[in-house]
């Protein structure tokens, strides 16, 4: 076989295994606890999908945009949970909530708890929390929610942090940098919602 004809493979290394730098990425947990008048109602813990607007954010991060004066390229950071009633496939390419519901009669976004590291001292796995009290989605009354998105805090063009619409105005176009579906939980006013969001880096 003439040598121009093999395919080399450059991600393998000489034993036929995948260099570790392949291996990196951003993956997630989600576990979800219903509680019922504080009794245990309904819970879980699946992966979410890291969305591709997730994963150029996190390349942004990284880098500059001018060096003189030293400016990053993004400076938001996820600071926002949304739900929805709606599904769509959890694939990398999911841009919206099928069904965006708003949390508090007003706003479709809330704020997350700030985050911890279950991993401390070390820093590769960062846990984003949120409690939905009785009286928020289910503001007028029982709202089946099988759906739900990490949101960074800044808005187009320039996702300057702080920027973001939170109404349900701009619902339908705000794009989660994580996205998850599950089995529908109508939540009531008489149960509280406990999300608890893990991204694990590596």
């Amino acid at each position: 076989m003439a040598l121009d004809t093999i395919k080399i493979d450059d991600r393998l290394d000489v034993n036929g295994k995948i260099y570790e730098s392949e291996c990196f990425g951003v993956r997630g947990r989600v576990e979800i606890e219903a509680r019922e008048r504080g009794k245990l109602v309904y819970s879980l813990n699946k992966n979410n999908v890291f969305t591709i607007t997730g994963r150029e954010w996190v390349a942004q991060l990284m880098s500059y945009s001018n060096y003189s004066p030293l400016t990053p390229t993004r400076n938001d950071r996820i600071r926002y949970i949304g739900v929805g009633t709606g599904i769509k496939p959890q694939v990398a390419t999911v841009d919206s909530l099928a069904a965006p519901v708003s949390v508090d009669g007003a706003n479709f976004l809330a704020r997350l708890n700030l985050p911890t590291y279950p991993l401390s001292p070390a820093k590769t796995e960062i846990m984003f929390t949120k409690l939905f009290d009785v009286n928020e989605i289910s503001v007028a009354g029982t709202v089946t929610i099988q759906e739900a998105g990490l949101f960074t805090d800044g808005g187009p063009p320039n996702y300057a942090p702080g920027s973001i619409d939170l109404t349900m105005a701009s619902a339908a176009t705000n794009t989660p940098v994580a996205y998850f579906t599950f089995d529908p939980i109508p939540k009531t006013q008489n149960i509280t919602l406990a999300i608890k969001w893990t991204l694990i880096i590596g």
